[in-house]
């Protein structure tokens, strides 16, 4: 917790600009052509007021498999990062010693 106050600035700062690129980029594509296809085409579960075509099992699988990778893959990413990161300095530190 004593870490928690060191540089807060900075990090808020970076997470916020992140967010901000992020955003504009989401935006950008919001305005493609591309975007606008899917929006006109829509998605079918299945024929109207008829059954699914997938399985029935996958309505209770497929919010699990999302939170998993909406919540995951960013977390293995930072956690790459930091890996790096780290190392990447230690060989720096190694370096100037």
């Amino acid at each position: 917790m004593k870490y928690l106050a060191v540089n807060w600035k900075l990090r808020v700062t970076i997470i916020f600009l992140v967010s901000i690129c992020i955003s504009s980029l989401l935006i950008a594509l919001d305005q493609t052509g591309w975007a606008a296809q899917i929006n006109q085409q829509g998605f079918s579960h299945g024929e109207e007021g008829g059954k699914p075509n997938f399985p029935v099992i996958l309505i209770y699988i497929l919010p699990f498999i999302k939170e998993i990778v909406l919540m995951g893959v960013p977390m293995l990413l930072a956690l790459l990062v930091m890996k790096v990161s780290s190392s990447i300095t230690a060989k720096l530190r190694n370096m100037t010693r």
